[in-house]
C-alpha cells in the first residue's frame, strides 16, 4: 500500500517541481494536483487521506492560506485534533489578514481550544479527580433538589400568609360587627328600661309579666281595691262579733263584690267586662294597668294576657294599635 502511494505520489512531486514555484499558486491552488487531489478525497468521505494532501501542498505553497483553512476544517470538524485545527486557524489569520472571515475563524479557535482542553484533562485524569468528579456531580444533584424544595416551600409560605392576612381581615370585620352589636344591644336595653311617663316602672308599649307565683309589687300592695276587701272583710268580721247588724253602705258592697271576684252593677261605679268585650292598645298601656281599668285590680292581668296569647307570646308582649280581647271573670256570662 505505501509503495502504491509512493508511485502516485513521485509523478506529482516530479510534475510540480518542474512546474513553477509556490508564488505562483498562491490564489490558484485549485491547479495543483495534490490540492484537486485533496478536494476528491475530501468529498469522498476520505478526510484522513484528503489532510495528507493537502499537507503534501503546503509542503510545496506553506504560504495558502486557504489550504491552511481547509486543513483546519478538516481536523477540528472531522479528524478530532484540535490541537492542530487551532495551529492551522492561526495560520491563515496571518497569512489572510483582512479576511472578511476573520472574526468566525477567532471563534473556531476558542472552541478548538476548549476541545483541546478537555481532551487533555480526560487524558491526564486520575482516579482521584473522577472521584471528586463524581462527588461534585451528587453535590450539585442535592443542591439542585434543595433549590427545588426551598421555591417550593416559599410557595406554601405565600400561600399561609395570605390565608393569615385574610383570616385576620375576617376577625377584625367580626370584631367590629360584635361592637356594633353590642351597642346596639347596650341602646335597646337602655331603652327598655326608660319609664313610661304614663305610669312609672313600666315600660312603653311592652309588658314582661313575671312567672307565676310572684310576690306582688308596690303597685298591687297598694290597690284601693284590695285595701277594700281588708276593710270590708274586717268589718264583716266585727258586725258578727258584737252581735249587731249594721247597714252596710252601697259603696261598701260595691267593693265587697269587686273583692270577692264578681263584678259591680251599681250605676256609675264601674263599666262592666261584659260591656267592654274589646281594647286597643294605645302608648303607656300593660297588662296591669288594663286589668286594674277593666276589672279593678291588677291581679287580673293572666286572664287577659291568656284570651290574648296568640298574639302577645310568651312574654306577654303589647304592640301599639293590637285589638285586645276582655274576656269575662271567671263565673262570669257575658
Amino acid at each position: 500500500m505505501q509503495i502504491k502511494k509512493i508511485l502516485t505520489v513521485l509523478p506529482l512531486l516530479v510534475s510540480m517541481m518542474l512546474f513553477s514555484s509556490c508564488g505562483d499558486y498562491i490564489g490558484k491552488e485549485k491547479e495543483h494536483p495534490f490540492f484537486v487531489k485533496a478536494g476528491a478525497c475530501k468529498a469522498s468521505g476520505n478526510y484522513k487521506e484528503a489532510a495528507e494532501y493537502y499537507e503534501e501542498f503546503l509542503n510545496v505553497c506553506p504560504r495558502s492560506p486557504i489550504t491552511h483553512y481547509e486543513l483546519a476544517a478538516l481536523y477540528g470538524d472531522n479528524l478530532d485534533d484540535p490541537f492542530k485545527a487551532v495551529y492551522h486557524y492561526q495560520r491563515y489569520l496571518e497569512l489572510a489578514k483582512n479576511s472578511p472571515d476573520a472574526e468566525n475563524v477567532s471563534k473556531f479557535i476558542e472552541i478548538s481550544k476548549r476541545k483541546a482542553f478537555d481532551s487533555l484533562s480526560k487524558q491526564f485524569e486520575s482516579a482521584e479527580t473522577a472521584k471528586a468528579y463524581a462527588e461534585a456531580a451528587k453535590v450539585k444533584k442535592m443542591l439542585d433538589q434543595y433549590v427545588a424544595y426551598s421555591a417550593k416551600l416559599r410557595e406554601q409560605n405565600t400561600l399561609l400568609r395570605n390565608q393569615n392576612s385574610e383570616m385576620r381581615a375576617r376577625i377584625e370585620k367580626f370584631s367590629r360587627d360584635s361592637s356594633e352589636f353590642r351597642k346596639t344591644v347596650q341602646n335597646l336595653k337602655k331603652q327598655m328600661e326608660q319609664p313610661d311617663p304614663a305610669e312609672p316602672g313600666q315600660k312603653t308599649g311592652t309588658a314582661v309579666l313575671p312567672p307565676d307565683g310572684r310576690k306582688s309589687g308596690p303597685a298591687e300592695n297598694a290597690d284601693s281595691w284590695e285595701n277594700a276587701k281588708v276593710a270590708a272583710s274586717s268589718s264583716s268580721s266585727t258586725a258578727a262579733g258584737d252581735g249587731n247588724t249594721k247597714p252596710v253602705s252601697q259603696t261598701e258592697n260595691t267593693k265587697t263584690a269587686i273583692a270577692a271576684g264578681g263584678v259591680a252593677t251599681v250605676a256609675g261605679a264601674v263599666t262592666t267586662p261584659s260591656a267592654q268585650k274589646t281594647h286597643k292598645v294605645v302608648k303607656g298601656d300593660t297588662l296591669y294597668n288594663l286589668a286594674k281599668k277593666y276589672y279593678g285590680s291588677s291581679r287580673y292581668y293572666r286572664l287577659i294576657w291568656d284570651a290574648n296569647k296568640a298574639q302577645l307570646g310568651e312574654k306577654g308582649m303589647l304592640r301599639i294599635g293590637q285589638e285586645l280581647v276582655l274576656p269575662p271573670l271567671p263565673g262570669e256570662k257575658r
